[in-house]
């Protein structure tokens, strides 16, 4: 009898291995697309934050820079704040109001209309979309308060917005006292 040299793989072998390198593929391509969707909604989540961080910056130099003076029909309340500012990067002052309005899917969003006082020219846009709920609220006299008869008490003004269970508070303190032009 003859003994019968192995020259290559059985059948069973090339099967097993076959199994085992679409196994290995099949956990790569879940890994993949795990870190793919990961790193795709972290970058959302950044962009939204940016936006964000620019807007909180923008709203926050312009009530600094609010013109405080009784004759200027300032409105302040929960879901409307409307004044009149003059920043660095305008030669003039304009009126800017903030307005919270219901979408049709129930959730919230945050207008900005600007006024140019000189030419009556306006326009507006959308700043924040689709919060749960976004509101404005005044300090005065050591409270924090949602509607404030009063505006010329009002020492800072804080933006509180809910979105997906989380809350942003962003208060900014005005400057100025409130100037009565008739009394000069």
């Amino acid at each position: 009898m003859t003994d019968k040299i192995k020259n290559g793989f059985t059948l069973i072998e090339i099967l097993i291995a076959t199994v085992l390198v679409f196994l290995l593929f099949a956990v790569m391509y879940g890994t993949f697309f795990s870190v793919s969707n990961t790193t795709e909604r972290i970058q959302s989540r950044m962009k939204t934050s940016e936006v964000m961080f620019r807007f909180l910056n923008k709203f926050s130099r312009e009530v600094k820079c609010m013109i405080r003076e009784e004759k200027n029909d300032i409105v302040f309340d929960s879901k409307t704040i409307s004044f009149i500012t003059m920043t660095e990067k305008l030669p003039y002052p304009v009126r800017i109001t903030y307005t919270v309005k219901k979408t049709s899917e129930n959730f919230e969003k945050l207008l900005r209309k600007q006024e140019d006082l000189l030419s009556n020219y306006s326009f507006s846009f959308s700043v924040i979309d689709d919060c749960d709920s976004i509101n404005f609220l005044f300090y005065s006299d050591g409270v924090w308060r949602d509607y404030i008869d009063k505006p010329e008490k009002v020492i800072a003004i804080g933006l509180e917005i809910y979105r997906e269970a989380e809350k942003l508070f962003f208060p900014v303190r005005i400057y100025g006292e409130v100037k009565d032009e008739e009394k000069k």
